[in-house]
């Protein structure tokens, strides 16, 4: 009898602290301070604190916010992977635990499929690519994450991603077989690293580490950002700075709880973020070129290959652009108009 209402107690305890959670965290992003109205929007991201893009949002985007707004609306960020990955971020803003997040390429492609088409390995050859694209698409950007639900903020990037070995010089797709690629970024990444003959190992990007450290892994695509901020530069001994796929980046919030704000807090906040995305975006790359010199001066080799040898990889992955089109992650009229405006910003460039 005893053991009965003990474990009914206990149950009651559990649905009290369950239930007052669930109070705390879906309370109305507006709030009274003072006698003043504020608006409070829980963010998250995977991105530690301090570092990267994570600390461009705290120099950047939350001052930036808080004076467009003259301090109604707050961002209350949990950095470093506190509420999860991507996948659990996601989860907490369909249930309103959270309003909003900073979202790896990774992410920003399960909140949006459509997004995919950016990070298509070989797509972009430079930085100047990327901005004409997106000085073009970026209304339609807008549209594609607000009929899923989504207001798209800022739109960021992690950037390009490098090959990272801890065991040899990868050159070719001989290389790249031998190796023991690990994966995180979803479908795209697992399909481009088979396409060039690799086996990837799935791994959750909190284990990314420890995978590598532990020797399950020995080589991987990122960005220079994320090998020095998780100190993974101290494992990998190769670089191949080939640019072999772009990562886009972003902060999101739901529709439902941006559509909570007063019209002129959205407008403040829109064109201030517009005024400095490429901004934002140029930080970033900054830092990763100040990565990838650190890492070089720290004792990583580089290993370059020939015109030749990129182009048999560029070859490999091509029939992954319309693999992704037939799966429907992005229509085949959206890869065609990103790839015509392509050929229109490249042709201008050699005349």
């Amino acid at each position: 009898m005893r053991r009965n209402i003990l474990s009914l107690l206990c149950v009651g305890i559990v649905l009290f602290f369950v239930g007052f959670s669930s109070m705390a965290w879906g309370e109305n992003i507006k709030q009274t301070k003072g006698d003043k109205t504020v608006y409070v929007f829980k963010m998250a991201t995977i991105a530690p604190e301090h570092l990267g893009w994570a600390a461009l949002i705290k120099d950047i985007i939350n001052p930036g916010i808080d004076e467009a707004t003259n301090g109604k609306v707050y961002l209350d960020w949990y950095y470093g992977g506190k509420m999860g990955n991507d996948e659990d971020i996601l989860a907490r803003m369909r249930n309103e635990q959270l309003q909003g997040g900073g979202f790896s390429g990774h992410g920003m492609v399960i909140l949006c499929p459509e997004m995919t088409l950016f990070a298509l390995p070989f797509l972009f050859d430079n930085y100047d690519e990327v901005e004409y694209v997106y000085s073009i698409m970026r209304p339609r950007i807008n549209e594609w994450f607000e009929k899923r639900g989504y207001h798209l903020v800022v739109l960021a990037e992690q950037g390009f991603d490098q090959i990272y070995s801890a065991k040899r010089e990868i050159r070719t797709v001989s290389d790249i077989k031998k190796s023991r690629f690990q994966t995180w970024y979803g479908p795209m990444e697992e399909k481009t690293l088979k396409a060039l003959g690799a086996s990837p190992i799935p791994v959750r990007p909190i284990d990314i580490s420890a995978a590598v450290r532990e020797g399950m892994c020995d080589a991987m695509i990122s960005p220079a950002i994320w090998v020095v901020g998780t100190q993974l530069y101290n494992v990998m001994h190769y670089l191949n700075p080939l640019p072999i796929r772009y990562s886009p980046a972003g902060g999101v919030v739901s529709l439902k709880a941006w559509n909570k704000l007063p019209k002129e807090d959205q407008i403040s906040i829109d064109n201030y973020l517009k005024s400095i995305e490429k901004e934002f975006r140029q930080k970033i790359r900054a830092i990763n070129e100040k990565a990838i010199a650190a890492m070089y001066q720290h004792g990583m080799k580089e290993v370059k290959m020939t015109p030749d040898e990129i182009n048999v990889l560029r070859t490999r992955v091509l029939a992954v652009w319309d693999e992704f089109a037939e799966k429907g992650y992005y229509s085949r009229a959206d890869l065609y108009y990103i790839k015509n405006l392509l050929e229109e910003f490249r042709s201008k460039k050699v005349k």
